[in-house]
């Protein structure tokens, strides 16, 4: 009998797969047939749906009403819904990627990657599709790993940045305090 060493972290999040997926939720009207029926007129009802792609698969989407599972999956998309936006973009947008030129941004774009995210997790045939993918997903993948290994001292700098203004803060209020204490 073989034996097969798995990774345990890789099943520790359930949708782990879905940093490489671009989903959108959408209202679309929809007939009320007995509604309509009863006024004898159209009638109809918003009801929320989702698209769900595959980033740089334009063969593979998914439109259908969404239910309570596809808000709890994409929540962070369903809340940018909810708030207006149309375009649910989650993740580093490419436009902020420095590395990446305005044409090479459009044509990912085109295959609905928008993001830094989906960029690193494109599959192995849409990186074959594409001539230079493979290069750009490469360069993603090790900006996310050098942003997360930063992640650290990125915090601690923007940390150590309030705790300055505070000591200056207090520092300006120490002064005043001084000055109306000579003064009385």
């Amino acid at each position: 009998m073989e034996t097969v060493e798995y990774d345990v972290n890789d099943f520790n999040e359930r949708y782990a797969g879905d940093k490489s997926v671009y989903a959108k939720f959408y209202t679309m009207p929809i007939k009320n047939e007995s509604a309509s029926a009863k006024e004898g007129r159209p009638i109809f009802e918003d009801r929320e749906y989702i698209e769900i792609r595959a980033s740089g698969n334009q063969n593979n989407i998914i439109n259908r009403p969404a239910d309570q599972l596809d808000r709890e999956r994409f929540s962070r998309h369903y809340d940018l819904f909810k708030k207006g936006q149309e375009d649910q973009v989650v993740g580093t947008p490419l436009s902020e990627v420095t590395w990446l030129t305005r044409s090479q941004i459009e044509e990912l774009a085109y295959v609905r990657i928008r993001t830094l995210e989906q960029l690193a997790n494109v599959n192995d045939e849409t990186c074959q599709r594409m001539v230079g993918l493979r290069d750009l997903k490469n360069k993603a993948v090790a900006f996310l790993e050098n942003a997360e290994k930063a992640a650290p001292f990125t915090a601690m700098a923007e940390e150590n940045e309030k705790l300055k203004q505070q000591v200056e803060a207090l520092s300006v209020q120490m002064k005043e305090l001084l000055e109306a204490k000579k003064k009385a």
